[in-house]
C-alpha cells in the first residue's frame, strides 16, 4: 500500500512539472491565449525580409533621358531620379514628411507633389525644381488638396480642394505660374469626391 501511495505521489509530481501555465494577452482587438512569446532573435531575422523598399515610377524627365521614382528613404517616401537602367538613385527631396501625388508639369522640368504636415491629412500642393531643389507651395496651407492633373500644355493645373468651406471636395483650377489665380470650377454640394 505504501508503495502504491509513493508511486501515485511520484506520478502526480511528474505530471505537474510538465504542466504549462495558461497565458492570455489582450493586444487591442486580438486576444491571444496559449500563444508563446516570439523570441526577439526570430523577430530580428524576420525584419530583414519585411523591412524592404519598393519603388514606383513617377514619370520621365523633361528630356526623356532619366526617370523619376518615388521610394522610401529613412521612414518616408521621397523623390529620386535614376539616369540609367540599374543605375543609382539620386535623391531630390529630403523632407521629414512623405511626398505623394507626384506629377511632372508637361513641357517643363517642374514636378508637382502633395505633402501634409505631421499626418494632418491636409495635404498641400507644391512644385519642385529638380535642378535646384527649390520648392514652392501653390495652395493655401490650410485646406486638404490632392488629385493633381495638368492640362496637356502644362499651363493650368486642376485639383481637388476643401478650400471653399473646409468640408466640400470641390474641383479647382489655377494657372501654372500664378497660385492667386486659383478658382473653383465645380462645387461639391455634399462633400463627396468628384
Amino acid at each position: 500500500m505504501f508503495k502504491a501511495l509513493c508511486a501515485s505521489v511520484a506520478l502526480l509530481s511528474v505530471s505537474t512539472v510538465g504542466a504549462v501555465e495558461t497565458v492570455t494577452l489582450n493586444d487591442g482587438n486580438l486576444i491571444l491565449e496559449d500563444i508563446p512569446a516570439i523570441p526577439q532573435e526570430v523577430a530580428n531575422d524576420l525584419n530583414r525580409f519585411q523591412n524592404v523598399r519598393s519603388a514606383g515610377v513617377i514619370d520621365w524627365t523633361a528630356d526623356g533621358e532619366s526617370i523619376y521614382i518615388s521610394t522610401r528613404f529613412a521612414d518616408v517616401n521621397q523623390i529620386h531620379r535614376v539616369d540609367q537602367p540599374g543605375g543609382a538613385r539620386h535623391q531630390l527631396t529630403f523632407f521629414s514628411e512623405p511626398v505623394g501625388g507626384v506629377e511632372r508639369q508637361p513641357g517643363s522640368r517642374l514636378l508637382t507633389f502633395t505633402q501634409d504636415a505631421g499626418g494632418s491629412e491636409f495635404a498641400q500642393i507644391f512644385t519642385l525644381d529638380p535642378a535646384t531643389g527649390n520648392t514652392r507651395m501653390l495652395t493655401d496651407g490650410e485646406s486638404r488638396n490632392g488629385a493633381i492633373e495638368w492640362n496637356r500644355d502644362g499651363t493650368r493645373l486642376a485639383y481637388q480642394s476643401t478650400r471653399r468651406n473646409g468640408a466640400s471636395n470641390d474641383l479647382w483650377i489655377m494657372d501654372a505660374g500664378d497660385p492667386a489665380s486659383a478658382k473653383t470650377v465645380l462645387e461639391s454640394p455634399d462633400g463627396t469626391w468628384w
